[in-house]
């Protein structure tokens, strides 16, 4: 496998290939609020390695918290992605017709708003996502009071979010609400409010290809089992012709993502929706 660091035309990123000079289709990996390239790092480096040995080409893209990119996340561009796509499929390492996207939590939400937008992106995997777009998450000793700001903007405008509350920026707040169980009560209580949420729903019917969801009925994070079947719910409703499946682990937050049964769900996913060959 050949890893090649990417930081040119504003994109930063990590291309990994089979070397073997042949095109393939590409798969864009999307990390969550830890920031940077976050599925090159050493503990997800199996699920990379195994996807290039399926016969893909990866791109490991960061989108904050590295080099030339905003620092936190907060009204990250949509262009910053779209600019990343048509570098990618320019490649000559990819076929150029179609993409395919796997997010998680924060890139999770990425990845099916961006779908929403591009059909060319025919096969995504959401682990742990949202069914809205959220607040950002503003830099450590932010104030409650300081203007708050969406996860994404287009055309330099922030998208409609939804909000959760006055809560103070600082580490001890942040802890505390990670120990106690908070984080995920803040979420919940913030989509009691139907009409930000309503203005802020993904409108996932528009994509234009298969849907694979995957959550941990214990997220302690965000209600990602309950943000997931809303979007299946809103699937059925609109009549979505693609396929679509969502599995609820006895989990937490993304720490079953590496477990054997969903990565042979993700690859079981790929194999049927975006074969390689």
């Amino acid at each position: 496998m050949i890893k090649r660091g990417i930081q040119e035309n504003g994109i930063v990123a990590d291309l990994f290939h089979d070397g073997s000079g042949k095109p393939h289709k590409a798969i864009v990996l999307l990390g969550g609020s830890e920031g940077g390239k976050a599925w090159s790092s050493r503990g997800t480096r199996k699920v990379v390695d195994q996807l290039v040995n399926l016969g893909y080409t990866l791109l490991s893209l960061a989108y904050f918290k590295s080099p030339g990119l905003p620092p936190f996340l907060e009204e990250i561009p949509l262009e910053y992605f779209a600019n990343a796509f048509k570098w990618l499929v320019n490649q000559p390492e990819v076929l150029p017709d179609e993409l395919a996207l796997i997010g998680m939590s924060k890139g999770a939400e990425a990845a099916l708003l961006l779908a929403s937008r591009n059909p060319k992106i025919k096969a995504i995997v959401a682990l742990s996502g949202s069914h809205v777009v959220w607040r950002g998450i503003p830099k450590l000793g932010t104030k409650p009071e300081s203007r708050l700001k969406s996860d994404w903007s287009y055309h330099g405008k922030g998208l409609a979010y939804v909000p959760y509350g006055n809560m103070s920026w600082n580490i001890g707040t942040i802890i505390g609400t990670l120990l106690y169980g908070k984080l995920r009560k803040i979420h919940e209580q913030a989509l009691l409010n139907q009409s930000q949420v309503g203005a802020a729903l993904i409108p996932v019917e528009k994509i234009q290809g298969a849907i694979l969801l995957t959550s941990g009925k214990r997220d302690k994070m965000w209600p990602s089992t309950e943000m997931s079947e809303q979007i299946t719910n809103r699937l059925i409703a609109k009549g979505f012709v693609y396929p679509y499946k969502h599995i609820a682990y006895d989990a937490g937050h993304n720490n079953y993502i590496l477990k054997p049964a969903c990565l042979q769900e993700i690859y079981g996913f790929l194999k049927e929706n975006y074969p390689s060959v």
